[in-house]
């Protein structure tokens, strides 16, 4: 039975998911281990969670502090109580028992996080600063508000009980307390960041005069100022340099900058070449090529910066290079000399650490990288994202749990939101499970709401730009190819349809999903490697793809695969509220969507990442859930009859489901389980209904076109009104003949596609009408479409006279023609098509 209400007193077809898939571990929680069945930890705090209790011996704590996750959730509490005798500091986590939210007295499992984890996301690039004691930190944090302050729980003698591995790829200073066990604590610290693979580490080195046990929390002392304070730090970032760099003969790294040369017995002979910058590491791309290094400096306005040099542009003269550091703010001395040294000791530098380089989002080996941040296992590489981030609007702003209650909570009852915010989970399931791009275009006229489903989609992964994290489709094939690139194993938002060429629309849906930038050539005729992405398409219109595309002024006609790619929906939830059924107690529809497009310019840029840190923290576990929630969601929606398009679009349909249920599994959304398969089962049987279920796109396309023909294109067809050759005459009077027949001022085109004549297919049966299409007639009706399956089609369904070996039907013959027509049955106009 599920802790979360059921939305619906009806039979829940997505029951088993609710039962079977789950419980998963949180963020940064661990499931019960099988020795100790009583219960199982929760991390992060749910909303529901019930307060936490006084300690049943020592009543309310003096000070409590909250552990949280790199997205600002509350994992558990420490409580500090100050007694006669001292202080006692103890954890406080919440536990499952017996269906029962509880809290414990107990510390939290192995490896237990660090206290600051969301300040690591605030300031992703400075340098980060551990101290002894959770107190201790928030002084920090006031004093140094330029570092990222972070502590670990249990003390000194609890450093190999924490969790190290978010410090990997950062600059890390220890701030010991003044005594033995602050200054051990401090040696084991060095020792596990630097496992955890951070670029460099030092701890600070405290003058004796301070009193046993000082610490950043308490007073500054005569002598010892905030000044003094800072040069300790300032010290010890100079001492920082990774043991085996290695600089070519004759250059040297110093605190006032890179030089080259000895001093002669004159003074002379030294080479300032640029101001003092850190080398992280070696780096190279994916496949092992591109090689440079990354360095870190700050500029004059002293922000921190993080650059890759590549060493082939070093080794052609390095002047493009150079030009690049000194616009992010690097100074380099002037002088043709000089500039080709600095060159030289970058292209010639080593050092053992290693990075990997990417100018494209999404999955790198297991780790996930955005421009921002990388999100992967601890042992994991560390990434730099190359590409210029201009453009791109992941970002964070806000809280997670703010963007739960302003802007998550209101797809409850949602279903049009539910499925997009659910949606914007989809991109990295793409390449872990085999997925292929594409997504879904939500269609409807304007101000009915579908902009702010997709913003809020967007607000997921990031916000700040004109449209929140979107992107406007109006913008060319090139840069239409970087964005992808950007937003590969994410979610790409681009709203209104219109805004681009309807001659341009169908390729570019089919480059999106496609997943691979146009080929092109080097100078040497070679092909250039092609830029590669898979992304998750939300996009917003007032009219759908198809429409669009046969809007052209060739008349181009949309090809079911462009369909297929990205799904058309229509943005009118049928409750005359425009995409909204629940207005969540607000006075108008308008006002609902006023309410969230606010609320994604306040807080965003949290969900996404922390489905990530719960993805890659199981892998394995994620992707069987997947899986399983895939097949219930198909089982669900699985019809008898139902075509192979049909199963494709299910599909899509289904991964939005998986994703949207891993969501509220997780504790990332608030809405309950199930409730985002029922918002995509819902709007896949519309979706269905819409596109056909019984027989693929491409037969309905040629029933409707030859109705159309029938119907509105009657001046290409010439009456026959002759005898036949076997005595049937034909019907100069009849009614049944009278619709086809020439009116005044109304003339037959010069290009006809064949005949209407009356038939009967035996002296028992009434005549009927049939159309008589030659062959230049039937090509042209059918163009862009395979026209002998156009006749199987037809055929098949009664419509096609078949003559000798499934052929077409050999026309009668008469005085102005004798050859083989294909004989089609107008009774097509009253049939039911199924549409």
């Amino acid at each position: 039975m599920s802790e979360y209400p059921e939305t619906s007193a009806s039979p829940d077809p997505f029951d088993r998911i609710k039962r079977e898939v789950g419980p998963h571990p949180a963020p940064g929680g661990t499931a019960a281990r099988p020795d100790k069945p009583a219960g199982e930890i929760i991390m992060p705090v749910p909303a529901e969670a019930p307060p936490p209790p006084t300690h049943p011996g020592n009543g309310e704590p003096s000070e409590t502090w909250t552990y949280r996750d790199a997205s600002g959730r509350a994992l558990f509490l420490v409580a500090r109580f100050d007694k006669p005798g001292g202080k006692e500091v103890l954890p406080l986590t919440l536990w499952r028992e017996a269906g029962r939210l509880r809290w414990r007295w107990k510390a939290a499992p192995e490896p237990r996080p660090l206290y600051g984890l969301d300040e690591l996301v605030r300031l992703p690039t400075v340098p980060v600063l551990v101290v002894e004691g959770e107190k201790t930190a928030d002084a920090a944090r006031k004093r140094f508000p330029d570092l990222a302050t972070v502590t670990w729980p249990g003390g000194s003698r609890a450093v190999a009980k924490a969790d190290w591995t978010p410090l990997a790829g950062r600059e890390v200073i220890m701030w010991p307390d003044a005594d033995k066990a602050g200054r051990d604590a401090a040696q084991a610290i060095v020792r596990a960041a630097r496992m955890a693979g951070a670029t460099t580490v030092a701890a600070v080195r405290l003058p004796t005069t301070l009193p046993p046990g000082w610490d950043l929390a308490d007073d500054w002392l005569p002598g010892f100022t905030f000044a003094a304070a800072l040069a300790l730090i300032d010290d010890a970032r100079r001492e920082r340099v990774s043991s085996d760099l290695e600089w070519p003969p004759g250059y040297r790294m110093e605190p006032n900058g890179l030089f080259f040369g000895a001093p002669d017995g004159e003074g002379k002979g030294v080479q300032f070449l640029s101001a003092p910058f850190e080398v992280l590491a070696e780096a190279r791309d994916l496949h092992g090529g591109g090689w440079g290094v990354v360095i870190r400096f700050r500029d004059r306005d002293g922000r921190e910066k993080v650059e890759f040099v590549s060493r082939a542009r070093l080794s052609s003269g390095g002047a493009e290079a150079r030009g690049a550091l000194a616009d992010a703010g690097l100074v380099t001395a002037g002088g043709r000399g000089k500039l080709e040294r600095f060159s030289d000791a970058l292209a010639r530098v080593k050092l053992s650490s290693r990075m990997t380089v990417t100018d494209a989002t999404g999955w790198c080996g297991e780790t996930f990288v955005m421009p921002h941040r990388s999100v992967g296992p601890p042992a994991g590489e560390a990434m730099l994202f190359t590409r210029d981030r201009c453009g791109f609007y992941y970002a964070q702003k806000g809280e997670l749990d703010a963007w739960r209650s302003d802007i998550a909570t209101r797809a409850i009852g949602n279903d049009l939101l539910t499925f997009a915010l659910a949606a914007a989970f989809v991109g990295p399931l793409l390449g872990p499970l085999g997925m292929e791009g594409g997504g879904f275009h939500f269609r409807g006229s304007s101000s009915c709401g579908k902009t702010t489903v997709a913003l809020a989609a967007g607000s997921t992964w990031g916000g700040g730009g004109p449209l929140g994290f979107a992107h406007s489709w109006r913008t060319t094939a090139n840069a239409l190819e970087g964005v992808a690139a950007a937003h590969s194993d994410c979610l790409l938002v681009l709203d209104e349809l219109s805004l681009v060429a309807p001659e341009e629309a169908g390729a570019a849906a089919y480059q999106l999903a496609s997943g691979q930038a146009k080929g092109r050539s080097q100078t040497n005729g070679s092909l250039r490697r092609r830029a590669e992405w898979r992304v998750f398409l939300l996009s917003t219109g007032e009219i759908g793809l198809a429409s669009h595309i046969e809007a052209s002024r060739k008349g181009d006609r949309s090809m079911t695969g462009q369909e297929l790619r990205m799904l058309d929906i229509e943005a009118d939830a049928g409750k005359g509220l425009g995409v909204w059924q629940d207005l969540h107690g607000l006075d108008s529809p308008a006002t609902l969507s006023d309410v969230i497009k606010a609320a994604t310019e306040r807080h965003y840029g949290h969900a996404g990442p922390a489905f990530l840190e719960t993805f890659v923290r199981d892998r394995g576990a994620a992707i069987a859930s997947v899986r399983e929630l895939v097949a219930a969601f198909l089982d669900a929606a699985r019809e008898a009859g139902d075509t192979g398009q049909a199963e494709r679009g299910a599909r899509k349909f289904a991964f939005v489901a998986a994703a949207g249920e891993l969501a509220a599994i997780w504790g990332i959304v608030p809405w309950p389980r199930g409730a985002a398969a029922a918002a995509a089962l819902a709007l896949f049987k519309r979706w269905a209904a819409g596109f056909g279920r019984a027989q693929s796109r491409e037969d309905q396309e040629i029933l409707r076109r030859m109705r159309h023909i029938l119907e509105a294109d009657r001046t290409a067809f010439e009456v026959l009104d002759d005898k036949t050759e076997d005595g049937d005459e034909g019907l100069p009077a009849d009614d049944l003949l009278g619709p086809w027949r020439s009116r005044d001022g109304e003339a037959r085109q010069l290009r006809i596609k064949g005949y209407i004549f009356a038939w009967r297919p035996s002296p028992q049966k009434p005549k009927e009408i049939i159309a008589g299409f030659h062959d230049a007639g039937w090509a042209d009706t059918f163009k862009g479409l395979d026209t002998k399956q156009a006749a199987r089609v037809l055929a098949d369904h009664g419509f096609v006279i078949r003559g000798d070996g499934d052929r077409s039907k050999r026309a009668k013959k008469v005085r102005r023609q004798n050859r083989r027509l294909y004989w089609v049955r107008v009774a097509l106009l009253e049939a039911d098509l199924g549409e």
